[in-house]
């Protein structure tokens, strides 16, 4: 058990560090763009026309109408990919040759690794990184936000995807090709839902302790390198078909999108009422 942990720690300090490598090497790259007199210009343009705009149309309107579309979109692909498990056609046909692939092609030291991989997004790992984080951060804050974020983020989304398994009620794939013990439905993928969702609430709070840029992309880069490599973990197990990691992820980022525009509203009308107070 110790080892398995610590090889768990291991895997996140290698892909940390994997994600803050990219971040570097693209920083020059992005630095020169953003900078380029073009870009200068396209800013001072789209401020002006964002001045014109906030004067006929209330910004917040515009921007809560973004996030809607965006819900939207994810629940659409989530719904396609839902009719497509429901109806078993379409993208479902690659689930049996994809599982039985991976398990003629299964080795004990990789097993090991990926048992970890598939551990970081168990429940007992983030439930004690996301209350850690959570109290943490709220404590730093002296603030509630960052508990009613979580709640939201994961709390909710576990009675969704809940309710989604036991509504649709997909068996998993044979237990004789399973590495680990599994029981429960199939779709959706659990542990991918719950591991972009949670990996997003660290990345989350880590962009409420400090304003450096570098800090925040490299914590959203390794909390998705995280959620592909648990989702991808499920199926090389045996314990998941892609297309329940695919509906994990859809329904996962669809969740968030929905977090994310209550945040928004939460935090402009906070703002604003702070502002009414000051101005009384």
């Amino acid at each position: 058990m110790t080892g398995s942990v610590l090889l768990g720690l291991g895997i996140v300090v290698l892909l940390v560090c994997a994600a803050y490598a990219v971040v570097c090497a693209v920083r020059p790259a992005a630095t020169a763009l953003t900078g380029s007199s073009w870009i200068r210009a396209g800013d001072r343009h789209g401020r002006a026309a964002l001045s014109w705009l906030t004067a006929k149309v209330a910004a917040e309107l515009v921007l809560l109408a973004l996030g809607a579309a965006l819900v939207f979109t994810l629940a659409s692909v989530f719904v396609e990919v839902l009719d497509a498990v429901v109806d078993d056609d379409d993208l479902t046909v690659i689930d049996r040759p994809v599982v039985d692939w991976l398990a003629a092609h299964r080795t004990p030291g990789l097993n090991r690794v990926v048992i970890a991989v598939t551990d970081l997004g168990g429940a007992v790992a983030l439930t004690i990184a996301s209350v850690a984080a959570v109290g943490y951060v709220s404590w730093r804050r002296r603030s509630v936000y960052p508990l009613a974020l979580g709640l939201l983020t994961l709390g909710v989304a576990q009675l969704i995807v809940l309710g989604i398994k036991v509504a649709i009620g997909r068996e998993r794939p044979n237990p004789p090709g399973q590495v680990v013990a599994e029981t429960g439905y199939s779709f959706p993928s659990g542990h991918s839902t719950s591991s972009l969702l949670g990996f997003a609430l660290l990345a989350w709070l880590v962009c409420m302790l400090t304003g450096n840029r570098t800090v925040w992309a490299t914590a959203w880069l390794a909390a998705a390198g995280g959620a592909v490599l648990v989702g991808a973990s499920r199926v090389y197990l045996g314990v998941h078909y892609p297309s329940d990691v695919l509906g994990g992820w859809t329904l996962g980022l669809t969740w968030l999108a929905v977090v994310a525009v209550a945040a928004w509203v939460w935090r402009m009308r906070a703002a604003r009422n702070g502002a009414g107070r000051h101005s009384a």
